[in-house]
């Protein structure tokens, strides 16, 4: 949609210009002409010097001719938005190339592609004026009936090769002898009258350039004009409407940003809520202290394999009383069985390490 938005408006500011025609064109319409064969009728146009300008240099060696025929009632203004061509020392004396201007001293009707006397052939009328050399934005001349003819020729080695060449733009015009214009017109506040549609583009169809304020221009209900918002009423309604929105927007956006940064710490991500849930479950538990574990035993290496030793049998548990130890008491009895015999006591040795070892 703002595409087709672009489109319309970039196909009404092209219908709002005045036609651009060439002196010296490529195409069948702008065809350079020796003879008054050509016209162009109209309120307004654009006029080059050659179909290339401002890319390349204006030819030499052309003698072209042109009418400018306005619609009856009005007269023709020329004024030079551009002017680059070669001109000598003496300027008002143009004797290379030269943009020459004749004024015709009769109505022409502008749907009649004929002259009105077979004279206009060679001798349109008066000179009323020539021009050369460089200037912008200057009024040539203007035509005391409806039509102009302009003769452009450059010599075949007078043109400078960074002469540009020139643009022209020309418009119709009347003076009303009552002050006031009629409906169509627009009026200049200068006694001069020019048609609405010349009004509403972007180059000045008055003398006093009136056409182009855009208060002048939007009270003409002028449709394809450029509005300023700092000089139009409207162009500022427009500005104040869309810095509402913009601003609107902002603040929506941030708010944005802050309901989603409040809901980011208020959520639990994702992944951390056994985390946060086993922190939160342990913070009243009280563990109990550690149970006390006695230390290992020191591994004891196992017996030799290679060792001859066996464990003998314990006889004197068994064995009967020797005559000799009847009358000994038995605490003495013991005392030698435990502490004298030095095989019982290895004897006891051996068996007290491995109950105490099966213990542990």
């Amino acid at each position: 949609m703002r595409i087709l938005l672009i489109l319309a408006v970039i196909c009404s500011v092209l219908l709002a210009e005045p036609i651009a025609s060439f002196f010296d064109g490529s195409d069948s319409r702008n065809e350079c002409k020796t003879r008054l064969d050509r016209r162009l009728t109209g309120f307004s146009g654009l006029l080059y010097s050659h179909s290339r300008y401002g890319q390349e240099p204006y030819n030499s060696s052309k003698n072209c001719v042109l009418m400018l025929v306005a619609p009856l009632g009005y007269n023709i203004r020329v004024r030079a938005l551009q002017f680059d061509v070669t001109s000598t020392e003496n300027t008002r004396a143009c004797e290379k190339d030269t943009l020459h201007i004749f004024d015709h001293e009769t109505t022409l009707d502008p749907e009649s592609y004929a002259p009105a006397r077979i004279d206009d052939i060679t001798s349109p009328g008066p000179i009323i004026g020539q021009f050369c050399g460089h200037f912008v934005n200057r009024i040539l001349n203007m035509s005391s009936h409806n039509a102009l003819t302009l003769w452009w020729h450059s010599n075949p080695n007078g043109s400078s090769p960074e002469a540009k060449g020139f643009k022209l733009h020309w418009g119709s015009f009347r003076v009303s002898k009552t002050g006031n214009c009629v409906t169509g017109e627009f009026s200049c506040g200068n006694g001069e009258c020019i048609p609405i549609e010349s009004a509403c583009d972007r180059f000045a169809d008055c003398s006093n350039g009136e056409d182009l304020i855009r208060s002048r221009q939007m009270a003409a209900n002028c449709q394809n004009i450029e509005l300023d918002p700092l000089t139009s009423v409207s162009g500022l309604f427009v500005l104040l409407f869309s810095a509402a929105i913009m601003l609107s927007l902002c603040g929506l956006i941030l708010f944005i940003c802050c309901l989603c940064k409040c809901l980011k710490n208020t959520i639990p991500i994702k992944g951390a809520t056994s985390h946060i849930t086993t922190t939160t479950t342990t913070t009243d538990y009280k563990p109990e202290p550690p149970q006390f574990y006695p230390p290992s035993p020191p591994k004891m290496p196992p017996p030799s394999a290679a060792s001859s030793y066996t464990p003998r049998k314990l006889h004197h548990f068994d064995a009967p009383l020797v005559p000799s130890e009847a009358n000994v008491p038995l605490s003495m009895r013991n005392q030698n069985h435990y502490s004298g015999n030095s095989d019982m006591n290895g004897d006891y040795t051996y068996v007290r390490n491995d109950v105490q070892r099966n213990l542990l």
